[in-house]
């Protein structure tokens, strides 16, 4: 009963002053409009689902160690004309470019646009061609390295042992300088055979170098199954003898602002000449953080064309079913109460999700 009257006296009041409750009305509609204006739309999984389920918690531990969602870069083309020609060095730097590591700093002609990736830093980590062969063959070279350094220590061992064997046996100086040459002679020897032996069994002329096709053709493809086709176990880098892929797994601790401009930055390298197949590949950036970044700005897209729309069906319906004078006044109460409460979802650091347009 209490609860009655003062309802009741509020309707009074409100009703004895109905010239002020319609202008503080107005103001507020009219700030909550000014501040709805500023929300952003959200794609956030947080916004879809509860930040303490058991889901969401393992999902952000398994971004923290792996990185977040991955940019994916397909890189449409012959695979032979991607790998075996000067274009796989211009995909290394690509991803270097990307992945602002320090070789990526050296590029020759750097766009600016790369500086401006390295200050960023978006990616956690780059898998690619590029950084895939480039970084076998710089393993395989100082392995190589490390085995000719083990192989002067073995001569080294060798020799000593020789001589001092020939010092023992009371042999000459030049009998001992002799065998300690022959031992160090066989030990580079059998090191020779070593190598020619791996030559021979990976068919390599060199060096392993990014730059050799050769080396990149054993690495890359199984000779086994046909001239264009990739080795099964690089599946992940090499899907079919007509792509590769580019995965850019992102930081997950970047704010959405920061994940729009770095999506934005990897589309950009993407276009630039620098970075450009010259043996009619191409670049198609795709993945889940780029199909929710497009989905952020449809939403907002929509949302203006949604509400022009329902206010001119709100309209028409009001205006065909009732007479009176004031028929469009619940439209304006309403579009009034759904000004405040989207202002004050901005006033409370919200923004626009599908749930709240819900």
């Amino acid at each position: 009963m209490l609860r009655g009257e003062f309802f009741e006296r509020i309707v009074r009041t409100v009703c004895a002053r109905s010239t002020l409750t319609i202008a503080v009305a107005a103001v507020l509609a009219l700030a909550g409009a000014v501040l709805a204006a500023g929300l952003q739309p959200s794609t956030a999984i947080d916004t879809l689902v509860d930040r303490d389920s058991p889901e969401f918690v393992a999902t952000e531990r398994a971004q923290e160690v792996f990185g977040d969602d991955a940019v994916v870069i397909l890189v449409r083309g012959d695979l032979q004309n991607t790998l075996l020609t000067p274009d796989l060095g211009r995909l290394r730097d690509f991803e270097d470019c990307i992945a602002a590591s320090p070789r990526g700093l050296e590029i020759a002609e750097r766009p600016t646009l790369c500086d401006e990736l390295a200050e960023l830093a978006p990616a956690k980590v780059v898998y690619g061609p590029g950084t895939f062969i480039g970084r076998a063959a710089d393993e395989l070279a100082a392995g190589f390295q490390e085995q000719l350094g083990a192989r002067d220590q073995r001569a080294v061992a060798a020799a000593d042992r020789a001589r001092a064997e020939a010092r023992e046996a009371r042999r000459t100086p030049a009998e001992q300088r002799a065998a300690a040459a022959e031992a160090r002679a066989t030990v580079e020897q059998e090191f020779q055979q070593q190598i020619i032996g791996l030559a021979l069994r990976y068919n390599l002329t060199g060096p392993p170098a990014i730059s050799d096709p050769q080396f990149v053709s054993q690495l890359v493809f199984d000779t086994s199954k046909g001239v264009n086709v990739p080795k099964a176990r690089f599946s992940y880098l090499f899907p079919s003898s007509q792509a590769a892929l580019i995965q850019v797994r992102l930081r997950p601790d970047m704010t959405e602002a920061e994940r729009e401009r770095a999506i934005a930055l990897i589309e950009e390298a993407a276009e630039l000449p620098r970075f450009q197949p010259q043996r009619g590949g191409e670049y198609v950036v795709t993945g889940v953080p780029v199909v929710i970044d497009s989905l952020a700005a449809a939403i907002e897209r929509s949302l203006i064309v949604l509400l022009i729309g329902s206010v001119l069906v709100m309209a028409a319906t009001l205006a065909l079913v009732f007479r009176s004078p004031r028929r469009l006044l619940p439209l304006l109460l309403a579009l009034g109460a759904a000004a405040v409460s989207f202002g004050l979802v901005a006033l409370a650091g919200g923004g626009l999700t599908m749930a709240s347009v819900a």
